[in-house]
């Protein structure tokens, strides 16, 4: 059995990626693949654990991964780490000339009282196509403006591969630590990032 962490914003973060991992399940599905749900646990749910919906080798998609999880150390008082809490999403279309797509949206709460979220996207096509990336690059610029910072800029650093001389992708956003001092704020912030 999983256990729920004992902090309010961990369990409300935890609503809104649950939200986040059914909307790219319903998403799927709307394109004719159900992912199949497995749950796993951290120290036999003691500290949490979480869900991955996943699908293989379908008409529409080559892979696919929707992962939820929460870890907690409500009873260690020796860890610094309260609750890190996330959603990655990993998509790869079975067409060449359908992008890849990569999400990750997390908050992480330490036991000093300090926090913040991430949040990552990238659009990695086989198959450049320019009006795929265009509006993609669009959605990142609009999230960037929004939530301010250079996510774009650190995007394009983190997203590069040194040993090919490339970047890995089209279009990327990295936001590391993100804290406006008003967490209604972030949540709906890290909401709008995720439904974009």
């Amino acid at each position: 059995m999983r256990h729920p962490p004992a902090s309010i914003l961990a369990l409300r973060v935890i609503a809104l990626v649950q939200e986040l991992q059914n909307h790219f399940a319903n998403i799927l599905e709307e394109h004719g693949a159900k992912p199949e749900p497995r749950e796993w646990l951290r120290d036999e749910g003691r500290h949490g654990g979480g869900i991955r919906l996943g699908l293989r080798d379908t008409s529409a998609f080559d892979r696919a991964s929707i992962n939820f999880s929460c870890v907690h150390y409500d009873d260690d008082p020796s860890k610094k780490l309260e609750s890190a809490t996330a959603l990655s999403a990993i998509v790869h279309p079975a067409h060449p000339r359908a992008p890849s797509i990569h999400t990750h949206i997390s908050h992480t709460q330490m036991r000093s009282g300090q926090g913040g979220w991430r949040m990552m996207a990238d659009l990695n096509p086989s198959i450049v196509n320019e009006a795929h990336a265009k509006r993609f690059k669009e959605v990142l610029k609009a999230a960037e403006a929004k939530l301010g910072g250079d996510a774009i800029a650190r995007g394009n650093r983190y997203f590069t591969i040194p040993a090919l001389g490339r970047k890995r992708g089209v279009a990327h956003f990295y936001l590391e630590g993100f804290n406006s001092g008003d967490f209604d704020k972030d949540l709906a912030s890290a909401r709008d990032f995720g439904m974009q």
